[in-house]
């Protein structure tokens, strides 16, 4: 299994870095750790919306529209449809960042302690908090884009791996109670308009 890794001065896989000692250089989603964080708000403190476009509940609480730019920007950040990110970020918690699974799993995105550890070690950061929003947005997506690398670009998979683990997947194939999750957000994918 190959994972392809952006650098600074291009492509390099996962084997080639196998091979060698880790570089400070490489990231899963170049450039994620360069500048300042998103705001959480647009400048004005609100973001526009056209009614029936996002889920009624979510349009229903202006301060998780306040997440709309911080999805755009990680996604953007890690070459993801920010719809991607966002759709299972909504499917996830409703993007309430108080949300706690029974597993453990923390935030907007729900990032479950293995899978925080694994994006951080992507994104090369021990610092991110899954508490933070913008933090929780940003390790889902560099989760999100390493699932999909993995699994050659197979969203279905990716969400799957997202969900139950991508070593589970890849031993067991998608399990029947991971069904419904990768339907539900392929679902709302197709339903709205998120960005």
């Amino acid at each position: 299994m190959t994972v392809v890794l952006l650098v600074s001065t291009g492509m390099v896989s996962t084997e080639a870095l196998r091979s060698a000692a880790p570089s400070t250089d490489v990231s899963i989603c170049a450039g994620a750790r360069t500048g300042a964080a998103p705001a959480t708000s647009d400048p004005g403190g609100t973001t526009a919306v056209a009614s029936g476009t996002l889920p009624a509940q979510l349009v229903a609480r202006p301060v998780r529209l306040r997440l709309l730019p911080v999805f755009r920007r990680w996604a953007s950040i890690c070459d993801l449809p920010a719809a991607l990110v966002e759709a299972t970020c909504w499917w996830e918690s409703g993007w309430q960042q108080d949300a706690v699974s029974v597993t453990g799993a923390v935030g907007v995105c729900q990032i479950e302690p293995a899978a925080a550890q694994e994006a951080r070690g992507l994104l090369d950061d021990a610092t991110l908090d899954p508490r933070s929003p913008s933090d929780n947005i940003e390790m889902s997506a560099a989760y999100l884009r390493w699932l999909l690398d993995e699994t050659g670009g197979r969203q279905a998979l990716a969400l799957a791996g997202y969900y139950q683990g991508l070593a589970s997947v890849e031993e067991h194939g998608v399990l029947a109670v991971s069904r419904p999750y990768v339907a539900g957000i392929t679902a709302l994918l197709h339903d709205y308009s998120w960005s």
